[in-house]
């Protein structure tokens, strides 16, 4: 487990001139900006989390089916970090960029559509850099070993590359985050990554759903899939599992906390001979979408 701090200092000294959200540029964000989490289900995908039983998520928010930016952890969260979450076909705000955008990055890519974001921030690194130089707090803590690269931490003044361990990851950000100032906190849970392994679990996977197992040209096999593979059910208990962690998490944050809890990208369980991830399938391209605050509030629209 390695904590520690994670220091950044961006090459531009141009004042910020595009916050979307109601204080000047140039000054720091006053305490009553919304705090901004984003919870990230390694691996998970969409069916898995719409059978598990999440009555605490359920009280919050609808879960959507959304499109992933990409197909493993690293790319995904890259694009994340620079405001492209993952996408929704229904046109509603926030779950489909092409309506409203949740949080851009200023100046770069389809800038038409980032222009009526309900955050817009200037940095030359990412999301997280910008609003950390408008005076947020930025605290993150990752399960998987990509988090030991430098481009996946960078913009977070506090980052925690914990290894698979909900309660610490938990923990960490609750510690790290102050009261004098609105945060934006990010947590990769890894728990329902393959072997799908939590505190208190008994038995294992009996599958090994990695990539590496296939064949290629991929080709059906014997043993049972998707649904039917013993793999399934482990993700679920994975999926229930984090569910009963989060009230300890949201209670403990101010009630206009908007929250994003999605999935990196899917997993496949052998559908057509596909497993694992990193691969362009729908399994894994397709993943859950819960945008929400705390308060039960709508979100602001425009």
């Amino acid at each position: 487990m390695i904590f520690g701090d994670v220091t950044r200092t961006s090459s531009s000294t141009e004042i910020l001139e595009s916050i979307r959200i109601g204080w000047p540029a140039e000054s720091e964000c006053p305490i009553e900006s919304p705090n901004i989490l984003l919870l990230t289900y390694g691996s998970c995908r969409f069916d898995v989390l719409k059978a598990a039983r999440t009555p605490v998520l359920d009280s919050y928010a609808e879960v959507r089916k959304a499109t992933s930016p990409a197909t493993y952890t690293y790319p995904a969260h890259l694009s994340f970090f620079v405001g492209q979450l993952p996408n929704c076909e229904e046109d509603e705000p926030y779950f489909n960029r092409f309506n409203r955008q949740l949080i851009v990055l200023a100046g770069v890519g389809e800038t038409h559509v980032a222009s009526d974001a309900f955050i817009q921030v200037e940095s030359d690194e990412n999301i997280v850099g910008g609003l950390s130089q408008i005076g947020y707090q930025t605290v993150g803590a990752g399960a998987m070993s990509w988090f030991g690269l430098d481009p996946l931490t960078r913009g977070f003044e506090r980052f925690a590359h914990t290894g698979t361990d909900a309660d610490a990851q938990i923990d960490f950000l609750l510690a790290e985050i102050a009261d004098d100032r609105p945060f934006f906190g990010f947590v990769n849970f890894g728990e329902t990554h393959a072997p799908f392994a939590f505190a208190g679990k008994t038995g294992r996977c009996p599958v090994d759903v990695r990539a590496r197992r296939m064949t290629w040209p991929p080709a059906p096999g014997q043993e049972p899939v998707g649904r039917e593979s013993p793999a399934f059910d482990h993700q679920v208990q994975a999926v229930e599992f984090l569910d009963a962690r989060l009230p300890r998490l949201f209670s403990r944050l101010r009630d206009d906390t908007i929250v994003v809890l999605t999935a990196d990208h899917g997993e496949c369980f052998g559908e057509g001979g596909y497993w694992g991830h990193g691969i362009d399938h729908y399994q894994v391209r397709t993943v859950p979408l819960a945008i929400f605050r705390l308060d039960g509030a709508p979100m602001e629209t425009r």
